[in-house]
């Protein structure tokens, strides 16, 4: 996928959207998340799991965020994921939405960091550690893995 079309025509726009949600940080951390998890857009189901999406995101991550995080709701319908009218909203939109939905995967890949310590890094190198930690977690992948998986995205 190409990354300037994507950062132009759907990340940026989309992080602006979201209350908070825009800043250079942000929008690196989104570039990486995709650049490393679906190789710049490559895939959008993993091929040995159940992570979908651009952002490859689990199907458990994704009910994990809309259970807790914090401001989910309110910039959800802040961008039109759901209705002002849900004020009982208790079933939040199917995973798979992640698969065909480019915006989509921008704003849970936001929500998730929303929930995360600390201040998104303003370098790359700083915000591969930090998205090793905060993204992947236990993940067999390495903070020199996301930076060179970036790195080499054009």
């Amino acid at each position: 996928m190409n990354k300037q079309q994507l950062t132009d025509l759907v990340i940026i726009p989309t992080l602006k959207e979201i209350p908070s949600g825009y800043s250079p940080e942000a929008v690196l951390a989104i570039q990486m998340i995709i650049a490393h998890e679906s190789s710049g857009g490559e895939y959008i189901a993993q091929t040995n799991g159940p992570a979908l999406g651009i952002i490859q995101m689990e199907p458990v991550t994704h009910s994990e965020t809309w259970r807790w995080g914090d401001s989910i709701i309110r910039n959800a319908k802040a961008l039109g994921i759901i209705s002002n009218d849900d004020e009982g909203f208790t079933i939040f939109p199917d995973a798979e939405l992640l698969v065909y939905d480019l915006r989509y995967n921008v704003f849970m890949a936001r929500q998730k960091l929303f929930m995360a310590a600390g201040a998104l890094p303003g370098n790359p190198a700083d915000m591969a550690i930090y998205l090793k930690k905060h993204w992947n977690g236990d993940g067999k992948a390495t903070a020199d893995k996301y930076h060179d998986d970036f790195m080499g995205w054009v």
